[in-house]
């Protein structure tokens, strides 16, 4: 409102004079400033109220107000009408002001000290002589020095600085009449230590600009400079990290833009420079599949982190490797931007390494199955389908077979198939070979092969049943000993090269399974003549037994009837004798008695042989007999059982336990010395127990060599073993003999006699 009372003075004077005593100053001028206290009333003068806002200005602007009033002319015109004149008018304008006036500035120089006290930097201020007059608790602190002892000094005596001798900041900016700002120093406190601050000068002034004396506030830096090495010790370490990673370590946004990486990662994606992998339009580009970037930002903006993501990078040159991202995303505190940070691994070399690991072990795998199949039977076909499901299985085919030569024909057949159709047996032409000069020298019975961890593959194919040809297979030899065997015939695409430890792994097997058709073949050549030889060894015995028989019946029927009627005629020609002379008499009685002892030696003789009791009664009876005879003639204790008996064994049975029991008894007569023999013959359902121990000697439990015991013995371990028996012979030098033999039987019984 001044500037309004000051254009238009001239012009409302005469209306401010008539009407001032009439109206407010308000309703005199058309105040609109509604908020004014003054404003509406009619009995109280504006000056009397703090807070008018005719020149805009607070209560504490008392002397801006004033000074705005005393160019007003409705304040002029009522002072002119004030009955104690106009020195007594302003008199009391200003009187209700003093003392509110005093007050609040004697609170705000109070307020204003005990603010300085409380900041945290140091601050004193000087005379213009450079005399400290303030110095407050920060700066007591930071020098050491008592506010007390402060004042008055210069302020180069506190900071023991040398700048501050040559150049004093206070009187530098009392010089220049200015600011100096945020300069760094090192001052020496009271206890001899050296503290680095920053300091900012100003000098004071008077109303007619004369330089007063100055004021300097300061701050100990001492920590921000233990955080500024800090950081540049981090910033070090970071760099270090960052440069001599060998993984890539790399800051993206969500536009795609690769912001930083180092250059590992450069070299990693085989590009010349950083800047040409920074200058790339966007990320995905360094992705085999872009969508992977993708899935990647979707991922990380979920959890806010990925850890372990893999995925196909496509270096500058085309080439691919496989890599694992660990990732965070974070706010850029400059940029306010999403962005990415992480470290990518290159784990190709890891991941082939796995790979062949696994080929390995899948390899292993094939030839353990192999050997399992071998190791648990002699079925070649058995032994077939098991390495062909295995080899498919590990080279990640669908078609293949065995094929085994027969050098007798000169031919080669399929003997084991999986996914081929089956071979034309009519076939006139066989399996054909694409080489044929490899085809003679395979199946020729006369060709050899130069031993090889591995052959070249070669081409086969055959007629199918259908009258269709098999397409090409891929072959890998079976060989033994420099003998073509057979081979392995593969559908494996034309496409596909076979890998080195591919094609030693199938040379592998080609070498394996040759020796274990071989050995299986042989085996089976074995088992045959065993079980010829078995046949032959038990008709041997057979024969024998029957020759044994035929021999006994001959000999008592025979000899023994001819003796008879040699005695019968002696004694006819005794009683014929005329005179009955002695001599004569004498002859006949010597040769009826040789006679008698003939017949005598023969009826032994024949039932040693066979013993007709054995046959008519049974085994236990005649062993019983041929035990009481032996130990008639000997001075050997034996001691005989027979336990579980109530109905009697086969014929073929009892004669074989009869013949082991003899031979036991045999042994011990001849060989052993001993006082004892025991035998016992036990039936324990399945099985016959025989077991024959003695007292003496004994040996050292070998059967074999040229000892003559050694004979009977393996006799009886050959007999049992055709029976399908164990055998068994434990001797002891100086603790005797003891043969167990366990014979299977079934519970058929014999109830009649044998002619």
């Amino acid at each position: 409102m001044s500037s309004l009372l000051k254009s238009h003075q001239l012009k409302i004077s005469r209306k401010v004079g008539k009407n001032c005593e009439k109206l407010a100053c308000w309703e005199l001028f058309s105040c609109s400033k509604v908020l004014c206290p003054a404003h509406g009333r009619d009995k109280e003068d504006c000056w009397h109220i703090p807070l008018t806002q005719c020149s805009g200005k607070t209560e504490g602007d008392l002397y801006q107000k004033f000074s705005t009033c005393l160019a007003c002319s409705y304040f002029q015109e009522r002072g002119k009408m004030h009955p104690g004149g106009w020195d007594d008018f302003l008199a009391r304008q200003v009187h209700p002001y003093i003392y509110k006036a005093l007050a609040k500035i004697y609170q705000k120089e109070e307020s204003f000290v005990e603010i300085l006290n409380r900041i945290p930097d140091g601050l004193f201020t000087t005379d213009k002589e450079l005399r400290i007059t303030y110095f407050n608790p920060a700066a007591e602190k930071i020098t050491g020095f008592p506010a007390a002892d402060a004042v008055g000094m210069y302020c180069k005596d506190v900071f023991k600085n040398k700048i501050c001798e040559t150049d004093c900041a206070l009187k530098r900016a009392c010089e220049i009449g200015g600011d100096i700002h945020n300069r760094e120093y090192v001052i020496t406190n009271i206890e001899g230590r050296e503290i680095p601050i920053m300091c900012s000068t100003t000098a004071f002034r008077d109303a007619s600009g004369k330089i007063i004396g100055g004021l300097e506030i300061f701050k100990d830096i001492t920590e921000i400079h233990r955080l500024q090495e800090e950081i540049v010790k981090r910033e070090r370490k970071y760099r270090r990290v960052f440069e001599g990673s060998h993984d890539m370590i790399y800051t993206t946004n969500n536009k795609g833009e690769i912001l930083e990486i180092n250059q590992a990662g450069v070299e990693m994606l085989g590009y010349k420079s950083k800047e040409e992998l920074l200058g790339l339009s966007h990320a995905r580009k360094i992705y085999r599949n872009p969508k992977d970037r993708d899935r990647f930002i979707r991922r990380i903006d979920s959890e806010g982190f990925v850890k372990d993501y893999e995925v196909d990078f496509v270096k500058q040159n085309g080439s691919l490797i496989r890599v694992l991202i660990s990732s965070r995303k974070y706010e850029n505190p400059i940029t306010g931007e999403t962005e990415f940070e992480g470290i990518i691994k290159d784990i190709t070399k890891r991941k082939q390494a796995e790979q062949i690991i696994r080929q390995r072990n899948l390899e292993l795998s094939v030839l353990n199955s192999v050997a399992v199949a071998i190791n648990l039977t002699m079925d070649i076909p058995h032994i077939f389908d098991v390495t062909l499901k295995n080899v498919i299985r590990s080279l990640k085919i669908k078609r293949g077979g065995v094929f085994l030569i027969d050098h007798n024909t000169r031919t080669a057949r399929i003997e084991a198939s999986l996914g081929l159709p089956v071979q034309d047996p009519n076939a006139g032409e066989g399996v054909m070979f694409k080489d044929t000069e490899l085809r003679k020298h395979l199946l020729n019975p006369g060709g050899l092969l130069a031993p090889e961890p591995t052959f070249p593959i070669f081409k086969v194919r055959y007629k199918s049943v259908d009258g269709r040809k098999v397409p090409w297979l891929s072959c890998i030899l079976i060989t033994f000993k420099g003998k073509s065997v057979g081979f392995f015939g593969l559908g494996i695409p034309p496409n596909r090269i076979l890998s080195d430890p591919e094609y030693r792994h199938l040379g592998s097997l080609g070498n394996f399974m040759g020796g274990a058709i071989e050995n299986t073949q042989l085996m089976k050549t074995i088992h045959l003549h065993q079980q010829e030889l078995s046949r032959l060894t038990q008709m041997l015995f057979l024969n024998q037994e029957e020759e044994r028989r035929r021999i006994a019946r001959e000999l008592h029927d025979e000899a023994g009837q001819a003796l008879t009627a040699v005695k019968l005629s002696l004694d006819r020609l005794e009683q014929n004798v005329a005179g009955s002379p002695d001599k004569l008499l004498e002859e006949i009685s010597e040769i009826r008695k040789l006679v008698q002892r003939t017949s005598s030696e023969i009826r032994g003789l024949s039932y040693r042989l066979h013993p007709t009791l054995l046959v008519d009664l049974g085994l236990e009876p005649a062993l019983n007999l041929y035990f009481k005879e032996m130990a008639a003639r000997c001075a050997l204790v034996i001691d005989f059982r027979m336990v579980g008996y109530d109905k009697r064994l086969k014929p073929d049975i009892e004669t074989i336990l009869y013949r082991f029991s003899q031979e036991a008894l045999t042994n011990t007569l001849k060989h052993s010395g001993a006082e004892t023999f025991r035998l016992s013959i036990i039936k324990s359902y399945p099985k016959i127990i025989f077991t024959a121990e003695d007292d003496g000697a004994g040996f050292d439990g070998q059967i074999g060599g040229n000892d003559k015991r050694s004979l009977g013995l393996i006799g009886m371990r050959e007999r049992v073993v055709q029976l399908g028996g164990t055998f068994s012979l434990l001797g002891r030098s100086g603790l005797g003999a003891r043969i167990r033999i366990e014979i299977p039987f079934e519970e058929a019984i014999y109830n009649g006699k044998t002619n």
